[in-house]
């Protein structure tokens, strides 16, 4: 599976990512420009969707994820009438991956809110894993959530060189584990890489919706 985060702001690009023919995954942020647009044309596209949900990280306010972000210091009123926010900006979602967090998917207690409220509503939930410490999966495992976990950012790094080699771990995940996640942004580079791996992709793994990998 390939989730393609932090859309929501560049209409072309969002719609090369979507033209790609490979089953992208595509994770859209609330209250930015194009939200709705993007989850609309995604569906019309028969592309899946996630919401981008912004989440409190460490360097908070210093590292701002956006409008729409979920802290740790909000009650749990707070945090559910923005959650429910964020899920009526971005429609026809799957499920949710965190936006940055690295401090707020580390807290057992709110996480927890989260994740209720998503398998209420039927939605998933992908851990991005920008921190080492988040407890974000194993709470979604222990609430019966269907979850998943990201294994490979695919474009921390955005030389020819780098791209090459992470989409090679990737692979490698996939053939040793028999499944795998990864996570890119919509860089040019990033597109230009899918398209160059298009092949690979298709004939050497299944490239499926990400609701596939959720257990």
């Amino acid at each position: 599976g390939i989730i393609i985060d932090d859309l929501g702001y560049d209409n072309t690009l969002a719609r090369a990512f979507m033209a790609l023919d490979i089953p992208l995954t595509l994770s859209v942020l609330p209250f930015t420009p194009n939200s709705r647009a993007i989850a609309q044309r995604a569906r019309h596209a028969g592309c899946e969707t996630m919401l981008h949900l912004p989440m409190e990280p460490i360097g908070y306010p210093s590292v701002n994820p956006g409008d729409g972000v979920l802290l740790v210091s909000m009650d749990k009123e707070t945090i559910l009438e923005i959650l429910n926010n964020d899920l009526q900006q971005t429609p026809f979602v799957a499920g949710a991956n965190n936006h940055m967090g690295s401090r707020f998917t580390e807290n057992a207690e709110k996480m927890a809110i989260v994740l209720e409220e998503l398998r209420k509503k039927g939605l998933s939930f992908v851990d991005s894993r920008t921190n080492s410490g988040s407890v974000a999966f194993k709470t979604a495992q222990q609430m019966a959530l269907k979850t998943a976990k990201r294994d490979i950012f695919l474009d921390n790094d955005l030389s020819e060189n780098a791209l090459k080699i992470q989409m090679e771990r990737l692979l490698s995940v996939a053939r040793h584990k028999g499944r795998a996640i990864g996570i890119g942004h919509p860089h040019k580079e990033t597109l230009n890489l899918l398209k160059k791996y298009q092949s690979a992709l298709t004939d050497e793994t299944e490239v499926v919706p990400i609701s596939r990998l959720v257990n």
